[in-house]
Order: structure tokens, then C-alpha cells, then sequence
């Protein structure tokens, strides 16, 4: 006999069924938003409604797709406020303020294109083995031994990878140069290490005018990247290639922005220990980094970036206390985390 289960309360059925429900709608069925999404990409279906709106017949003819499946699509995102339907007019779509961030034109075009790129997509696949063992092999999927091996093979999505990452930047740069909490003036020589094109390094320079030299490093890969409209340009910037595990150019000021959760704890010790040779007398290094506060709760955001990181590169958004435990492995002391800098900050210098 099936165990007597007491019948569910109003309570529970008005307020944890819905809880739940919203659960499998926003977690249980992410593959297929993923993939929806990746065929709006695709298709330019928010550049065309940009135009206007959009009768489901004119719709469908511009991106060559059924009536009936085009408009399941577009109701699909109705219901997730990327597009309105004129409810007075079933079959009419138009644009949002939401979509008009996804069209060509759209400061989040190249994050929604990456982030559901077919390649992209394909990397998560053995997530599930990556939990099971505690490590991914998600970049063998996709024919590399390593994330960044990546770029060589496939120069759209490391297009993409730089288009991202100057979409965070740009979201950080007026907290950093606004912050309060720090001060760049006092520096001769400015080092954005991992700097990608440039920008981060480009804005101090402009906000800082007493910085005399800024040199953005990266890899070879990303520097002399085929789009070159990416990179900055300014009078006190120099762009200089190479690798942060071989050595850095000499500074007594460093600043890493989501650099050192890209890689696992062992690989960071290494990197700031070759920065540490490069550092001149009292040199600081300012992280922009996540630092994940249990006492305050859990972002969406920074749990998502966490799950990031260990699929794609193996790697960690961490703790104070894990930063600080990182910092004393590499002979480096935690001065000071910068509150009002919402990407997180944290000033450290060698022992």
C-alpha cells in the first residue's frame, strides 16, 4: 500500500506550488531558452522589428520560416518581454526597450549571441560529469585542450569573447573612475594586465591625467586581433603582447579585471608570483574581482559566473577568506577591499 500523503495546505498550494513552478520554468527548461534565444540571434528578429511592428506574415517572409512556427516563437518571447504583441491585433509584434539591447546595434548583442553560440552551447554538455568528478573536460568537446585555445580555431567566437568583454568593462569603468575608495593619481605607470583592447587602461588615462605611462597587456591572440576598431587609443597608451605566467612589464601599479577567477587557485599563485617580479617598491595590484559574501546571500549573478568559470576553465569565484588564503600562497597581503566598487575590489602588495 502507497503511504498515506497529506493533501497539500492553501498555503502551500498558492505559494510553493508557484515557487516551484517558476523553478522548472526558469532552471529546468534553461537548455531550451538557450536555444530559442540562439535561433533569435540567428535570425536578426530584433533587428527587424526594430524597424517597426511587424504583421507574423512580414515576419516570417524576412527570415524564410513557417507562420505557425515563426509566431510560436515570437509568442514565446512575449511571454519572457524580449517582444509585445499587440493584444488588439493577434499576430502583430513589435519591439522593446529589452530587444532594442539585442539588435545589431545593441550594447548586449555580442553577450547574447556568446552565450548561446552553438559552441558555447556545446561546452556544457558534460556538465553533469563535471560535477560528478570534480573537473571539466568541456574545451574537448569542442577539439581544445584548454578554453583559450579556442581563439586560434574558431575567430568568430574569440570576436565575440572581446565584444563581451568590453560590455563588462564598459559596465565597471564609471564605478571604478567615480569611486571614492581609490585613487589612481598617485601612479606613475599604469599596467592593465588582461586588459583585452584596452579599454579599462584607456579610461584611467583619460581620468587620470597625472598617469604618465599605460600599458595594456594581453595575449598576442587578443592585442593583434583582426578587429581592430576594439582597440583603444590614447597618447600615454602603449598595447603590449605576451604572457602573464612568463612576465609583465615593470609598474608600480597593476589592475586585473576578472582575470584571476579564470583560473585555478595554483595557476593564480603563478601569475602573481610573476607579477610580483616586475613590481616596483611599494607597488599595488587593484582585482576587480567577485567576492562571493554568504552573510549577505547569493547573487544570481555571481553563482552563475562560479558555474562559468568551473565548466569552461576549471576555475572558482571565491570568498574573502579564499582570496586571503590565495594572497598568502603567492607571499602577497590583502591592504584593503574597496566598498563602493560594485564588480568588487580588492588592493594588495607584496609581504
Amino acid at each position: 500500500m502507497e503511504p498515506n500523503t497529506p493533501p497539500l495546505t492553501p498555503k502551500e498550494i498558492t505559494t510553493d506550488w508557484d515557487k516551484a513552478m517558476n523553478l522548472i520554468m526558469t532552471c529546468v527548461s534553461g537548455h531550451i531558452h538557450s536555444r530559442m534565444f540562439n535561433i533569435v540571434m540567428k535570425l536578426n528578429i530584433c533587428d527587424i522589428l526594430e524597424e517597426g511592428p511587424k504583421t507574423i506574415k512580414q515576419v516570417a517572409h524576412a527570415i524564410g520560416m513557417d507562420e505557425n512556427s515563426c509566431f510560436r516563437l515570437l509568442r514565446y518571447f512575449v511571454a519572457h518581454e524580449l517582444f509585445k504583441e499587440d493584444r488588439s491585433n493577434i499576430g502583430t509584434f513589435e519591439k522593446t526597450t529589452i530587444s532594442t539591447m539585442f539588435s545589431s546595434k545593441g550594447k548586449l548583442r555580442p553577450m547574447g549571441e556568446r552565450y548561446t553560440h552553438d559552441l558555447h552551447y556545446k561546452m556544457f554538455e558534460s556538465l553533469p560529469e563535471t560535477f560528478a568528478t570534480g573537473h571539466s573536460n568541456a574545451t574537448k568537446a569542442v577539439g581544445v585542450d584548454h578554453f583559450w585555445q579556442l581563439f586560434d580555431l574558431h575567430p568568430q567566437y574569440k570576436d565575440l569573447f572581446n565584444q563581451t568583454m568590453k560590455v563588462y568593462t564598459e559596465a565597471a569603468i564609471s564605478n571604478i573612475t567615480q569611486s571614492k575608495g581609490i585613487d589612481f593619481s598617485q601612479y606613475e605607470t599604469v599596467v592593465d594586465i588582461g586588459g583585452n583592447h584596452g579599454l579599462l587602461i584607456g579610461n584611467l588615462l583619460e581620468n587620470y591625467p597625472s598617469i604618465k605611462k599605460g600599458i595594456n597587456f594581453d595575449l598576442d591572440v587578443v592585442i593583434n586581433s583582426s578587429d581592430q576598431t576594439l582597440k583603444y587609443t590614447h597618447p600615454k597608451l602603449t598595447h603590449v603582447s605576451g604572457d602573464f605566467f612568463q612576465s609583465v612589464p615593470e609598474s608600480d601599479c597593476y589592475t586585473m579585471k576578472f582575470i584571476l577567477h579564470d583560473w585555478p587557485t595554483q595557476d593564480c599563485v603563478k601569475i602573481l608570483k610573476t607579477i610580483s617580479k616586475s613590481m616596483k617598491p611599494n607597488a599595488k595590484i587593484h582585482l576587480f574581482e567577485i567576492i562571493i559574501d554568504p552573510s549577505r546571500g547569493y547573487s544570481k549573478y555571481e553563482t552563475y559566473i562560479d558555474i562559468l568559470m568551473f565548466q569552461m576553465v576549471n576555475a572558482k569565484e571565491r570568498t574573502l577568506d579564499e582570496w586571503k588564503e590565495l594572497f598568502e600562497m603567492a607571499d602577497f597581503k590583502l591592504e584593503r577591499v574597496v566598498e563602493d566598487i560594485k564588480t568588487g575590489c580588492m588592493v594588495i602588495s607584496k609581504k
